[in-house]
């Protein structure tokens, strides 16, 4: 796929964020504040409607709102008014006879390439939902707000629910063909015999990283729980033969060898200590021309606003100790593991890479 450039990217963000702000300035603070607030109805429609995979039953045509209830075994009025509530929204279409369509946004809602299907089910489902519910504990006590309102760590959680397991990891995936295209325009994959992919859960995103080079091997390293989605994904991708899959506690160790060492989404889950260690880890098994490639979202300084600072709430809320970093945080944390940071590259999406070598 063909991206804009990062500078065009930029100059449209920029001319957004001038616009929300001169909607802010023109309207009073409260009025503003309203119109935010009114997300807090949207968001449980578009929890119910990737729920009943509504988009999934227009995918061939529209239907009216009786045709969609049959088939969702759901009430029709309550269907409409929910269908009404997300077409006002730019989500769905309702067409002059009353019937509903697909549309751009809702298209978003289907399975498949460029589906965030799963991701929704999984941040504005019931765990999450109430979980964030908690909020005010976390904020409070500076612990995460999930071991206060399940008893239990996340990954604790998940493994003792398969169900729940299952649509976590299929909403990573989700996420990771978001950054897909510009984390493979950002960065040059194909000179890395060798490719290893730390915690990569189905392994998306080592199994597209490979199916763009023509040579290089791939490991994919992770907990058995993690990975027992992986071996169909790998073999849908026709990638058996290239990569290998490896079990293991990434902060008691990590057994492999690689040139290239990713780390998305993962570095954000945990506090400065098991970052270290995990990078450490990995630091004992590199050589000198060994990489490591860190994914994650930087946080910038400043009234700027950034995706970063909201889904640190996130982090919050969920990881003990888990949070987005800025650039600074990473630099030290980074210097604090005995490593050297080489540089940090921007992409058109949130995402940064952030590339390791040892001093």
């Amino acid at each position: 796929m063909i991206l804009p450039p990062t500078w065009l990217i930029n100059a449209i963000n920029r001319f957004r964020t001038f616009l929300i702000r001169l909607n802010r300035r023109t309207f009073p603070g409260s009025v503003v504040l309203y119109e935010q607030f009114q997300n807090f109805w949207v968001l449980p429609c578009l929890y119910v409607a990737a729920k009943l995979n509504i988009a999934g039953h227009l995918e061939e045509k529209p239907r009216s709102s009786g045709d969609i209830a049959n088939r969702v075994k759901a009430d029709p009025e309550a269907i409409y008014r929910l269908m009404r509530a997300l077409a006002g929204v730019g989500i769905f279409k309702q067409q002059s006879n009353g019937s509903f369509a697909l549309n751009s946004l809702s298209r978003g809602l289907l399975d498949g390439p460029q589906s965030l299907r799963y991701m929704i089910l999984h941040h504005l489902g019931p765990v999450n939902w109430n979980l964030l519910g908690d909020l005010e504990y976390a904020v409070r006590s500076g612990n995460d707000a999930f071991s206060h309102k399940y008893g239990m760590g996340i990954y604790d959680y998940l493994k003792n629910h398969p169900d729940e397991s299952s649509i976590f990891d299929k909403s990573m995936s989700n996420l990771s063909f978001l950054g897909l295209d510009p984390i493979r325009n950002a960065y040059d994959f194909s000179k890395f015999p060798v490719i290893a992919d730390i915690g990569g859960g189905e392994g998306f995103l080592l199994s597209n990283i490979l199916s763009g080079t023509d040579k290089a091997r791939g490991i994919l390293f992770d907990t058995a729980e993690a990975l027992t989605n992986a071996p169909a994904l790998i073999e849908g991708y026709g990638l058996s033969d290239r990569i290998n899959l490896i079990t293991g506690d990434f902060f008691k160790e990590v057994p492999l060898s690689a040139d290239l060492y990713i780390l998305k989404n993962i570095i954000h889950n945990w506090k400065d200590d098991l970052c270290s260690k995990l990078l450490k880890n990995i630091s004992d098994r590199m050589d000198n021309h060994s990489r490591i490639l860190v994914i994650d979202m930087v946080v910038p300084v400043g009234n700027e606003p950034s995706l970063s600072k909201l889904l640190d709430i996130q982090m919050l809320a969920t990881m003990p100790g888990g949070k987005e970093r800025t650039k600074e945080e990473f630099l030290r944390l980074i210097e604090n593991s005995g490593l050297h940071c080489s540089r940090v590259i921007p992409t058109i999406s949130p995402i940064s890479l952030i590339e390791i070598r040892k001093n």
